[in-house]
């Protein structure tokens, strides 16, 4: 069966070949090869632009020193030529990289800054390009790096941004992890500075207590360890709390008592669930001088709260008006 079948295959392909449909599609395959080939050696000929990617690299640094801003590890060049040479650069991928000798430039430093000109860079990188390959546009433009001979400084690390909480809660302490960096720069860098700022970070509608990596603002010439911290924020949920605060007269002279009616007021605020029971009435004051009393029209005092305790907020009295009198006690 399967040698019958074999053999019906080969027939119908002899036949085939034997047709004019076959030979009319060999013509045209012929031709379209032919014309494709005619084309693409057209299209080699012919300028064209691409990007190629240059590595970069600082080589020969010293001992002891510190490249506190590094160069690029690529720099993007733009070149036209034709199809074909640039057909081989597609192939490479990645030019040959361009190796900046430390002890060629280091004599052209200022304040341990090295800046690569523009004409430099293009002489580099036409020495790894054809003869014939023109440089369109070089990106960065010009190169620089700074470096220290082991300059250093302790600073203290400043949260720069905004941490807000949802409106049954607030924010009960903000820390970052570690508290301070050590920044490698030039010593006239490490003088002009007293702290090293985040990254702006804006966090809203924090209901829970959050951990997040933060980075570090960069800083231009400087190095800094870690480069990122670990903001650390803790929130606890609001409540409502009521003490009865006694109404008191101050700077009365002998033989002089103040009398309020009621006695005491209701004081109610809003205070987080871990100093609930911190927060007494003996945390809130409310007093009237001799002397403030003796100047009302009338015998209507309004409280008024002499001192508010930390993490008590919304602080509400009643009654906010009492009556008073001014009594006259019995001296010997």
């Amino acid at each position: 069966m399967d040698r019958e079948r074999l053999q019906l295959f080969g027939d119908n392909l002899k036949a085939f070949l034997n047709s004019k449909l076959s030979r009319e599609i060999l013509v045209f395959a012929f031709f379209f090869i032919v014309s494709a080939g005619f084309w693409l050696l057209q299209t080699l000929h012919e300028d064209y632009e691409m990007e190629v990617q240059i590595p970069m690299s600082l080589e020969g640094v010293p001992m002891g020193t510190v490249i506190t801003q590094e160069l690029p590890s690529e720099i993007t060049v733009k070149v036209k030529d034709r199809g074909s040479t640039l057909l081989r650069y597609y192939q490479w991928r990645q030019l040959p990289g361009i190796e900046i000798d430390f002890n060629g430039h280091e004599h052209r430093a200022s304040f341990g800054h090295v800046v690569l000109t523009h004409a430099e860079i293009q002489k580099a990188v036409s020495q790894r390009l054809q003869l014939s390959t023109r440089i369109v546009s070089v990106h960065p433009d010009t190169l620089d790096y700074y470096y220290t001979r082991g300059m250093q400084k302790r600073l203290p690390v400043v949260f720069r941004g905004h941490v807000g909480t949802s409106s049954l809660h607030y924010l009960e302490s903000l820390t970052v992890t570690p508290d301070s960096v050590t920044v490698w720069g030039s010593n006239e860098l490490l003088d002009s500075m007293t702290s090293v700022p985040t990254e702006v970070t804006t966090i809203s509608s924090l209901a829970e207590n959050m951990e997040q990596k933060v980075a570090l603002a960069p800083i231009r010439g400087a190095k800094v360890e870690p480069a990122e911290v670990l903001l650390k924020a803790e929130v606890d949920i609001y409540t409502e709390k009521e003490v009865r605060v006694p109404i008191v007269g101050t700077n009365f002279p002998g033989g002089y008592s103040l009398r309020t009616f009621p006695s005491s007021a209701l004081v109610s605020f809003r205070v987080g669930t871990k100093k609930y029971s911190q927060i007494t009435s003996d945390n809130f004051v409310l007093t009237a001088t001799f002397e403030e009393l003796m100047a009302l029209p009338d015998s209507m005092l309004t409280l008024q709260l002499r001192s508010i305790p930390e993490g008590a907020s919304q602080v509400k009295i009643s009654p906010e008006r009492v009556q008073f009198l001014i009594e006259q006690t019995d001296t010997e």
